[in-house]
């Protein structure tokens, strides 16, 4: 019986555990034709551990001269162990998207991709050519707190 009360007192003692909600942004390249790997979730403060609780995509996509819209691909895989959906993929044909000239997608606090954040690498890629303008994917992000050894952000050699 003693167990159960040092278990409880423990537990009240610790309280909840601290955690916030950040906001994790990850700016598209300005031109579409790269793949890109990411280390881990996170950004400035060092890797996220959490829970996504919110997405929002902007993509802002002009083709090239003689280019076709319809040809654009993007895939963005999102880290999250128990997501609706943990990728993105998006192509040109699949907007209704075709010729040339300056094309618009995105969705707002859109919780598909909710889920627990996995440690980890993960990727995105752009292709089809042309330019992005202010494209991005952002995450709100409930987290736990960060490593103490990311507190003052990571100092330039």
């Amino acid at each position: 019986m003693l167990r159960y009360v040092f278990v409880g007192a423990l537990a009240f003692a610790a309280g909840p555990a601290s955690a916030e909600l950040v906001t994790v942004r990850y700016d598209f390249p300005e031109f579409a034709n790269i793949a890109m790997t990411f280390g881990y979730f996170g950004g400035e403060i060092g890797p996220l551990t959490g829970h996504i609780v919110s997405t929002t995509l902007h993509v802002d996509y002009t083709t090239s001269a003689g280019q076709d819209a319809s040809e654009f691909y993007l895939t963005f895989d999102v880290p999250t162990y128990d997501g609706q959906q943990t990728h993105i993929g998006l192509t040109g044909t699949d907007l209704g998207w075709s010729g040339e000239g300056q094309f618009t997608y995105g969705f707002e606090d859109s919780h598909d991709f909710d889920g627990e954040i996995r440690p980890g690498r993960f990727g995105a890629e752009f292709a089809g050519g042309g330019t992005l303008t202010d494209s991005y994917i952002e995450f709100v992000v409930d987290a736990d707190l960060p490593d103490a050894i990311y507190a003052d952000g990571f100092d330039p050699l």
